[in-house]
């Protein structure tokens, strides 16, 4: 008898650790997650989560405020074993507030994803190079500034 085992990124029933799940990326995508991961921890009062986020995204590590609200996260990496991504939720008022006239066109797509005519207010990038995860880095601190300035 074949024992069935699913990858701990999709398994709802099993809390994975954060070990796991940078455990079953690519070899090629294990240092932007950590890249991605010192990105996020390197804001003060963060703290970081192992979350499930759906059948779309699985199991997640969400970075937040220590005293935010539910459902409003700085950010999330989602430790996908064939895409690793990066997501942000953007409240519109933010979204208004950043100029996409310098951004790279790769952070200007995933930038607009958060906008009509789509369906969601997350802007989601595929991390595929080093430099693309310090662009994400900046937009982050922006909006850490801009909750820090308006929620606090």
């Amino acid at each position: 008898m074949t024992q069935f085992s699913r990858v701990a990124w999709s398994d709802q029933f099993n809390t994975p650790t954060i070990d796991v799940l940078r455990g079953d990326l690519l070899d090629t995508a294990v240092p932007l997650f950590d890249q991605a991961r010192a990105m996020f921890l390197g804001f003060d009062e963060i703290i970081e989560s192992v979350r499930w986020y759906g059948d779309c995204w699985h199991w997640t590590i969400e970075f937040a405020l220590e005293d935010h609200h539910e459902d409003d996260s700085l950010g999330i990496i989602i430790p996908s074993p064939e895409d690793l991504q990066v997501a942000i939720p953007m409240k519109d008022e933010f979204h208004e507030t950043v100029s996409v006239k310098r951004m790279k066109r790769t952070m200007r797509d995933g930038f607009e994803l958060a906008t009509e005519p789509f369906h969601t207010s997350w802007a989601v990038w595929s991390l595929g190079s080093s430099g693309l995860v310090s662009d994400i880095g900046h937009l982050t601190k922006q909006k850490l500034k801009w909750l820090l300035e308006h929620e606090g």
